[in-house]
């Protein structure tokens, strides 16, 4: 563990209210004392300075001034509060000062932090201070940036069931659940004359309801509610020059995409999030599909496929102006059970779209006919997208627990070790090739929580931390 004392502003940077600069380590408030002149304690009858810290009290607010070390000129009036550890967000020594907020007053007492000894922390490095502290577990730690990132009531509510420690009981159960196992398969390979045919069998349904079936529920809840986390997922798709990127455009409300007349000009897939009706969208504008030998396209080509599978809605755009739709027919048998929504543009160039999207090739598929450049029928299309959108995200479940992506991958490989460690018990293979299935489960288990885990997965997680946090 790291020994330095770290610094950071806590708040996003900008005009406001208040802005907070967070110093985390052993010196922290012996640094922050440094630049500090407490008003309050100055006028009584105790002589306060950098050189007693002890008359501090944890947990409480002083109102003074931060000073410039060399020049000692005054920053800022503020509020400073000390938190000693263990009772702090990373168990280590805590100070936070609370200024105005601006860009200028909070670098100016950042730099006088970080000049009186303190070094700047990394992204998300006061979290994972306090995971490695011991005071949360890798679920909670990642809970934390859930709940900065949410951008809705179900998200805050899911991110705030695994912060509280919910999630992080529901992963030690199973984990119990395998020890517990795998410490009776142990007996039978240590005491081998007890251990009969029975007392193996009797392993495997145990497995199956008990640790199995559990992990697979946690995997289908991912499947199922990962857009209340990440956003739902709509991919905009079609062959080139049929209005996708003005689509994207108009459905975001800004010029996200770029529109021209040449067909091809999409050639990466464009994403936006949005707020849309009140749910959280994430749309994206894929590179038309169709038959080229440049190798730009292609790799956009290949990237739109990727992205469809990816995808929680496809809006598929057809031209209403062709007739041949031999194309939009292959791309909609790719996209196997990923709901799709026809939308037919170009309708003020059609001779008879409604005899189009009445068509038995396209009959059992919500469709809407439109015109990006006219606006006609938008607000129906939109309507026709909302309703798709809400037949999966108001279901009345509770939302509770959902895995994030590192973490269903996790469950997967559990699974996947259960499964061969179930199939070994059928074929009654000895009790040492069982184990270590067992073993390996156990492991995948306790990467979810952090029990095991590598820098590379913990600089993965909190890599995407904003710096302060």
């Amino acid at each position: 563990m790291n020994a330095s004392t770290i610094a950071a502003i806590a708040t996003p940077l900008g005009r406001g209210g208040i802005g907070i600069i967070r110093i985390s380590g052993d010196r922290a408030l012996s640094i922050a004392l440094s630049i500090f002149r407490p008003r309050s304690l100055q006028r009584s009858s105790t002589s306060v300075c950098c050189s007693q810290p002890d008359l501090i009290i944890s947990h409480r607010l002083y109102y003074g001034s931060i000073v410039q070390p060399d020049t000692q000129a005054v920053l800022d009036e503020v509020l400073l509060a000390f938190m000693k550890a263990p009772h702090t967000y990373t168990r280590e020594d805590v100070v936070e000062i609370q200024a105005h907020s601006g860009y200028a007053v909070l670098k100016a007492i950042l730099n006088a932090v970080l000049q009186s000894g303190a070094e700047l922390a990394g992204p998300g490095e006061f979290t994972r201070r306090a995971f490695l502290n011991g005071r949360i577990d890798l679920t909670q730690a990642e809970a934390v940036i859930d709940i900065v990132n949410s951008k809705s009531e179900r998200a805050l509510e899911s991110a705030a069931s695994h912060l509280s420690g919910g999630y992080k009981q529901h992963v030690e159960q199973l984990r119990t659940a395998l020890r517990d196992i795998l410490v009776r398969m142990e007996a039978s390979i240590d005491f081998p004359d007890e251990a009969d045919e029975l007392q193996l069998l009797s392993v495997y349904p145990q497995l199956q309801s008990i640790v199995l079936e559990p992990v697979l529920r946690l995997i289908q809840r991912y499947e199922d509610f990962h857009f209340v986390r990440d956003g739902y997922c709509i991919s905009i798709i079609g062959r080139p020059n049929v209005g996708k990127s003005s689509l994207m455009n108009w459905l975001v409300k800004k010029n996200r995409s770029i529109v021209t007349d040449i067909p091809g000009t999409t050639r990466d897939v464009v994403e936006e999030a949005v707020i849309f009706r009140g749910i959280p969208v994430n749309f994206f504008d894929t590179a038309g599909v169709h038959i080229t030998q440049n190798t730009v396209e292609l790799l956009g080509i290949e990237k739109t496929y990727e992205r469809i599978y990816a995808s929680d809605l496809i809006l598929l755009l057809l031209d209403a102006s062709v007739s041949d739709y031999e194309l939009e027919t292959q791309l909609l048998d790719i996209t196997g059970s990923i709901p799709v929504i026809l939308i037919f543009n170009k309708i003020d160039l059609a001779a008879n779209p409604d005899y189009i999207v009445n068509s038995e090739k396209f009959s059992t598929f919500p469709s809407v006919v439109i015109s990006v450049k006219e606006q006609t029928h938008l607000e129906e299309m939109v309507d026709l997208i909302v309703k798709k959108i809400l037949e999966k995200t108001h279901s009345e479940e509770p939302v509770g627990f959902i895995p994030n992506l590192r973490q269903m991958r996790a469950l997967e490989k559990a699974a996947a070790h259960i499964r061969q460690a179930m199939d070994e018990i059928q074929r009654m293979s000895p009790p040492e090739v069982i184990v270590m299935d067992i073993r390996d489960a156990i492991e995948c288990i306790d990467e979810i929580s952090g029990v095991r885990t590598t820098d590379e997965i913990l600089d993965h997680v909190f890599n995407s931390f904003c710096i302060g946090k």
